[in-house]
């Protein structure tokens, strides 16, 4: 049964929020298709988007841009489009999964790694400091990029895909005995060169929005399966737009009312609360070639520390 002041609110979120087509629709892929095998019709998507306020032609040109980017790939069987997640992009949404719905707080060790660029060519320098951000990298100083305790596996992989081992040094550094002292003065440098703040504020507002959109849910005993997938992509919507910026640095170098935690138990609760009735809906509207999407990858249900798989009937 539809909740009117919950699609009120839903619909007011919609119309005053800056939602992009395209990165609403690499939502739903890395949330819904990602694990059920990568592919959906177009006319499936068309049906999904509805409710989100998208029209068939913006979808059309949403999903041309996700294929010109390399996102996804066109596949036509008969007169019926089909798209899939391409196996250059295959690596991203793994990341991305990993990032969203994992907690992982690893101990600081107090080191800190350095990447240098002065020797990386021009025409390579722009694109390594963008996927080192991706890493939560910073430029600290001119041609130096840092992080304090990076998963060196990932930095590694990301300079042999680049083919770039052989243009940049890497050094392993760390505060010294006046840590104690010098521990304000880190935190600003830390504060200056990531953006701890704007993360905040923008946590703070996640926050605000999706209590509301939780106290509906909380006092309905049926949810409607239209506004639990709305509610949850436009959650994970969200709460991707604000993770894939935050460095998710160590504890000791943020603020000591940091709100990331409070957004991620939020973000867990709402999942665990609307999952099952969201795919009621996805798997209404999905289809492949072969008809009704496949089972959903096992992986899916280690999400947020494990949701309750006898709840979703595939």
């Amino acid at each position: 049964m539809t909740n009117n002041k919950l699609k009120q609110a839903i619909d007011d979120f919609i119309a005053h929020e800056s939602l992009s087509g395209t990165s609403l629709i690499m939502t739903v892929f890395g949330d819904s298709v990602y694990h059920r095998g990568g592919v959906m019709s177009l006319a499936s998507l068309i049906q999904l988007m509805d409710v989100f306020g998208l029209n068939e032609r913006s979808i059309r040109t949403a999903v041309f841009r996700l294929v010109q980017n390399g996102w996804l790939i066109s596949e036509k069987i008969g007169r019926t489009s089909y798209y899939r997640i391409t196996e250059s992009s295959r690596q991203r949404f793994v990341m991305a999964d990993q990032k969203i719905y994992s907690f992982e707080q690893r101990e600081w060790d107090q080191k800190w790694d350095l990447v240098l660029l002065s020797s990386v060519e021009l025409e390579n320098k722009v694109l390594l400091k963008r996927e080192l951000e991706w890493l939560g990298f910073a430029n600290i100083a001119t041609n130096v990029m840092a992080y304090p305790g990076c998963d060196h596996l990932k930095l590694q992989n990301l300079l042999l895909s680049l083919n770039m081992t052989d243009q940049v040094v890497l050094f392993k550094a760390e505060t010294l005995a006046l840590w104690q002292e010098s521990y304000p003065t880190v935190k600003r440098m830390v504060a200056i060169n990531w953006p701890i703040d704007n993360l905040q504020q923008r946590y703070q507002k996640f926050i605000q929005d999706f209590r509301t959109f939780f106290s509906y849910f909380e006092a309905e005993d049926e949810i409607d399966p239209v506004q639990a997938f709305q509610v949850r992509i436009l959650l994970i919507h969200q709460y991707r737009r604000i993770l894939l910026k935050d460095p998710h640095l160590p504890e000791e170098l943020l603020p000591l009312d940091w709100l990331a935690l409070t957004a991620r138990n939020l973000s867990s609760n709402i999942y665990q609360t609307v999952y099952a009735a969201a795919d009621e809906f996805f798997l209404e509207h999905a289809r492949t070639a072969d008809g009704n999407m496949p089972p959903v990858h096992p992986q899916f249900y280690k999400r947020f520390g494990g949701l309750k798989q006898e709840l979703i009937a595939d």
